[in-house]
């Protein structure tokens, strides 16, 4: 049945009651319905690749001079700490200094570092380039892909900083996102040495 009533600002309202704006003739269905679409919705959207514990995946990138770096191939029999960065990130570039000292302090002991940067745009390279030197980076830096593979492949980076540290077996020992203190580093790394 249509109500009459008066909304804000005094102005009339004409309209129908809830029941018949909208009608249900199953009330029952709705809930099993939505567990449907929202079980579909879960099922279509992608899973976390890896987790802690998994096998590292496998990739091949472009360093700063256009090198392909198989990761399989290079990084076998070692710690390796993977960190997903960017040169426009503050935390990112707070932990860089960091990551430079325990590579020195560790590199003996086959602990490598790699950055993937996810710089994007025109000139990205040359960019990563630039800050690499003004830094002073001491360890491998590869430009992630366009298309995000990687990223995907390690469970969808979703922030950065996102720092892996995998385990000479090729699994990975640990997650962190956001920044990584040199302590909470090394309590990483120490364990896999």
């Amino acid at each position: 049945m249509p109500r009459i009533g008066y909304g804000s600002g005094g102005r009339r309202n004409i309209g129908l009651d809830d029941k018949e704006r909208y009608p249900m003739k199953h009330p029952a269905l709705v809930h099993p319905l939505a567990l449907v679409l929202a079980l579909g919705i879960a099922l279509a959207l992608p899973l976390s690749a890896v987790e802690v514990g998994e096998k590292a995946p496998e990739w091949t990138l472009a360093d700063l001079e256009g090198k392909q770096v198989e990761s399989g191939k290079i990084f076998k029999d070692k710690i390796v700490v993977l960190n997903f960065w960017a040169t426009w990130c503050p935390p990112c570039v707070k932990e860089i200094p960091d990551f430079i000292k325990v590579q020195s302090e560790y590199e003996d002991r086959d602990v490598v570092f790699v950055g993937i940067s996810l710089d994007r745009g025109a000139g990205n390279v040359a960019k990563v380039k630039t800050f690499y030197a003004d830094n002073k980076m001491n360890y491998l830096v590869v430009m992630g892909d366009a298309e995000n593979e990687v990223s995907k492949l390690h469970g969808g980076i979703r922030g950065i900083p996102t720092t892996f540290v995998i385990g000479k077996d090729g699994n990975i020992a640990s997650k962190d996102v956001g920044l990584l203190s040199r302590a909470k580093l090394l309590s990483r790394i120490k364990p896999l040495l």
